[in-house]
């Protein structure tokens, strides 16, 4: 301590944050956390605040085309345009499947999920998992097809599109890429 001034730590001027918040989140995680990534997180953090959730704005800005996605503005190749656009190589494939998916669900979850559950990524997140091949319920160790016959007073037709999906954002939120 030179001339009697003391330094504030690193912690109090926000340099030290960073690594302790990152160690804090690490101890907090989930098992199935460190061996995944999180595509919808991904987007959160690094695409939402531009453009929004990923599903209003696959639903909004892209379109399906055979089984291609395709955007408004870059319609020849959407996947190098993600690539150059911010998404590491790594994810670029996962994050326009993603998408492409989303693109082609035009909204159901939102539209009869929506009222109760802010969105099926975060369902997802917080109250399923997957077990041997099998998604259920973390609390209630229920298969979610066979909860879905009596929740929300979905028709047994449509008990099916919502377990395939939920089992595909499950998918993405602990996608191995």
């Amino acid at each position: 301590m030179a001339g009697g001034v003391s330094r504030p730590s690193r912690a109090a001027t926000g340099r030290g944050l960073l690594p302790a918040l990152v160690l804090a989140l690490t101890a907090a995680a989930p098992a199935w956390a460190a061996d995944t990534f999180d595509l919808h997180h991904f987007w959160d953090q690094r695409c939402e605040e531009c453009h929004g959730h990923a599903g209003r704005f696959a639903h909004t800005f892209l379109s399906v085309e055979g089984d291609r996605l395709v955007g408004r503005h870059h319609r020849d190749d959407l996947m190098r345009f993600l690539g150059n656009h911010g998404v590491p190589a790594a994810r670029v494939k996962p994050i326009y499947d993603m998408l492409l998916a989303q693109a082609r669900t035009a909204g159901q979850f939102a539209t009869t999920c929506g009222g109760c559950h802010d969105s099926a990524a975060g369902l997802v997140r917080d109250s399923l998992e997957m077990r041997d091949g099998v998604l259920h319920g973390r609390e209630t160790g229920r298969p979610v097809a066979e909860f879905m016959k009596r929740h929300a007073r979905l028709k047994p037709d449509e008990v099916p599109f919502f377990v395939d999906l939920l089992v595909r954002i499950e998918g993405e939120v602990r996608s191995p890429y």
